[in-house]
């Protein structure tokens, strides 16, 4: 019998997030006691909480989010990837290879690297020292694992925020190439025991003419 869990946060605006990304902002609008219903405004960057890149993020005339299928945003060969590799640390080919044989199956690998609960207990930290993807790692995975269509992270950004344009450009190799259809899911909560994850399912924020957006993941255990 199957279980499904969050592998995501829900928005809030004292979240932390990279340096780039304003805090969102929540508003009433109308009220209960004022006009008998609640209706609040949103303002919000598009890469903010646990959100999902979408080749347009970093490629010009690329996918974007709104173009990719349901079937698309469901993946039944997950893998999760640990590695705590600390502060600051870039992920490199050879953090990779010990996993090769579980990657080639995969559609969606998870790299957990430990920092769900930095999130909560060091905001600062989670934001400017999380580990990240260097530009080779990024080239090996699309090279020796291509059956995958995404991956996910906990950590708020594929790129090293503290070696950033060391590694910014590890999103284009992820997402680049003509017509490529790949994702990439940030600021995930992989906190919990996945040990049975059985499948992936990304619900992303469906907006007109929005390169990416915020999503909600849910993860399907087998019991």
């Amino acid at each position: 019998m199957a279980h499904q869990i969050w592998l995501s946060f829900p928005l809030n605006v004292a979240d932390p997030r990279p340096p780039a990304i304003p805090a969102p902002e929540l508003a009433p609008l109308m009220t209960i006691a004022r006009e008998g219903a609640e209706v609040q405004i949103l303002r919000v960057a598009s890469h903010t909480g646990t959100h999902v890149d979408a080749p347009q993020h970093v490629i010009d005339g690329g996918v974007r989010i709104t173009d990719f299928s349901p079937d698309e945003l469901y993946f039944t060969a997950p893998v999760v990837i640990d590695l705590p590799l600390g502060d600051e640390a870039i992920v490199l080919p050879e953090h990779l290879l010990p996993w090769e044989d579980r990657l080639r199956g995969a559609d969606i690998a998870l790299f957990r690297f430990g920092y769900t609960p930095v999130r909560s207990a060091d905001p600062a930290r989670y934001s400017l020292h999380a580990p990240g993807f260097g530009v080779e790692a990024a080239r090996w995975l699309r090279a020796h694992a291509p059956g995958l269509r995404a991956i996910g992270l906990d950590v708020p950004s594929l790129a090293c925020i503290a070696a950033l344009d060391e590694t910014m450009t590890a999103h284009h190799e992820l997402l680049g190439g003509e017509g490529c259809r790949f994702l990439v899911i940030e600021d995930m909560d992989l906190g919990m025991d996945l040990t049975n994850l059985h499948a992936v399912r990304l619900c992303p924020w469906l907006v007109t003419g929005m390169d990416s957006g915020p999503c909600s993941v849910i993860g399907v255990l087998n019991r």
